[in-house]
């Protein structure tokens, strides 16, 4: 009998390890370093990396007022007209759950429950880079279904994914994935 998705247990983020600390505690030294012993140099350096940080700044809140309009328009959707998108029968309840929520989890800086929809895009509309999904979400979701991506070569969607639902489909189609969960 297979376990319903809502009893599936949540992604835990683990704190940065102290070997991480160690390295920005030493990057801060070395600037620290570089601004002492060469001011010139270290002004010039710190205007642009303030320039860059400005348009950087600037496209974030951009990219920002675009989410927040996208969510809006949204208002009072869940989890359940997601889900609805989906074959129940035909996919795992688990990968849909699991997507739908870390994907919130990646916009929640955005919307707390920000109204995701199967055809989505991923980059083009809700504006997550390769690293996002690659190194994070896809991690993730992984983690929260116990479905392996570590052989994704021979997935059909390997390369292919663009939107929601392809992500979704993705981990449908990795092997271990049609096993009640």
């Amino acid at each position: 009998m297979r376990v319903a998705s809502r009893r599936m247990p949540r992604f835990l983020r683990r704190p940065m390890p102290l070997a991480g600390w160690l390295l920005l505690a030493c990057i801060l030294a070395v600037g620290v370093y570089f601004a002492i012993a060469k001011p010139v140099a270290s002004l010039i350096s710190v205007s642009a990396l303030a320039v860059l940080f400005l348009v950087a700044q600037q496209q974030s809140q951009r990219d920002e007022r675009k989410l927040l309009t996208l969510a809006s328009e949204r208002e009072g959707q869940s989890i359940c007209e997601f889900a609805r998108d989906f074959d129940a029968r035909a996919v795992n309840t688990w990968i849909i759950r699991a997507v739908y929520e870390q994907l919130q989890e990646q916009l929640k800086h955005i919307h707390p429950a920000f109204p995701v929809r199967a055809d989505d895009r991923l980059k083009e509309d809700l504006l997550l880079d390769d690293d996002d999904l690659d190194m994070d979400l896809a991690q993730e979701v992984e983690a929260r279904t116990g479905i392996s991506i570590d052989q994704s070569g021979n997935n059909p969607y390997f390369g292919k994914v663009k939107t929601v639902r392809d992500f979704v489909l993705f981990f449908q189609s990795q092997p271990g994935s049609n096993n009640a969960t």
